[in-house]
């Protein structure tokens, strides 16, 4: 028993520690929302980088078909207008 009595004491410790060790930029101003966030899964970090493999398959395979389509559209869009300034 002591010796589990211990394992939890350097747990608790460590985290601690982690938690001590973060900066004041990365505290939440009301932990109310903090923990909103964190039940409802929005980013706290690199919030402008997607990851997308990270997500479910079904996910990311709408995401490349439509990521796919943009550029597509993209592309007609320049080839259009090229040729109708060509012509």
């Amino acid at each position: 028993m002591e010796k589990e009595l211990e394992k939890v004491r350097k747990r608790t410790e460590k985290r601690l520690e982690q938690y001590r060790r973060r900066g004041s930029a990365s505290r939440p101003i009301n932990s109310a929302l903090d923990h909103l966030g964190r039940i409802e899964g929005y980013p706290t970090k690199n919030v402008g980088r997607i990851n997308m493999k990270g997500l479910p398959k079904p996910i990311r395979v709408i995401g490349y078909i439509w990521f796919g389509f943009i550029g597509l559209m993209i592309i007609s869009l320049i080839y259009v207008n090229v040729r109708d300034w060509l012509l």
